[in-house]
């Protein structure tokens, strides 16, 4: 884990257990960032990162102008995407992977930012067609940090990364920042799939969060509408 990671994953444990604990009480305004950024000696971008994991657990939420505030995270108004547990598990093991590429590579801006590493940090990419019940179903890009999610092989592609990051690894999915939209299929998709210009693919983009606030996963999901299913939890007041 490289210094800047490890900074502000720490930073946001902390602010998190001051939460809890009733350091800062719900309705209660943080400290400003620079504050913040003085408080643990560390940049205000390091301190932005580390906030930006609390907004989408449902600890605080930013008010433009104003700052930000804890919430009640006790009873959070939060949509859940649920299960976290990757395409294995969510089709009960009913899927065959098909792996079109596996790599390493060095992130660029864009992807390291979405990370939440340095540039000189490498990264799996990892490109699969999913076959749900025999059906080609699904095309996932996936990029992993190596310094998180360490000793990817082939064996775990062909299976659940999932299950191996909690089974191996002893490591636990906490969260994840989750975008839903539709889109046109690549050429690649139009030939894994077996699409046509006309058609369109439900594409799901995920940043996925550890327990301890580290990013181990952006992904894009492109799933055919006839095997696309989301569920979600809406909690009111």
């Amino acid at each position: 884990m490289s210094t800047t990671t490890k900074k502000y994953t720490e930073i946001y444990s902390q602010i998190k257990e001051d939460i809890e604990s009733g350091v800062y009480k719900i309705n209660e305004k943080l400290p400003q960032g620079r504050l913040l950024a003085q408080k643990y000696q560390v940049s205000e971008l390091t301190i932005t990162k580390a906030l930006n994991v609390l907004v989408r657990e449902g600890y605080i939420v930013r008010r433009r102008g104003s700052g930000s505030f804890v919430k009640d995270f006790h009873n959070k108004k939060m949509t859940k995407y649920s299960p976290l547990t990757g395409s294995f598990s969510v089709y009960d093991g009913n899927v065959e992977s098909v792996i079109i590429g596996f790599t390493t590579e060095i992130p660029d801006e864009s992807l390291a930012d979405k990370l939440g590493i340095d540039q000189e940090t490498l990264v799996y990419k990892i490109i699969r067609m999913r076959k749900v019940e025999g059906i080609p179903s699904i095309i996932e890009y996936t990029w992993m940090p190596t310094n998180v999610i360490s000793g990817l092989t082939m064996k775990e592609l062909e299976t659940s990364i999932y299950k191996y990051i909690s089974d191996t690894l002893k490591l636990k999915v906490k969260s994840a920042h989750v975008n839903i939209a539709g889109v046109r299929p690549s050429i690649l998709e139009k030939k894994y799939l077996n699409l046509t210009d006309t058609d369109f693919l439900m594409s799901v983009e995920q940043v996925a969060y550890l327990d301890d606030g580290r990013i181990f996963e952006f992904s894009i999901a492109n799933h055919i509408p006839s095997e696309f299913h989301f569920e979600t939890v809406l909690i009111a007041d």
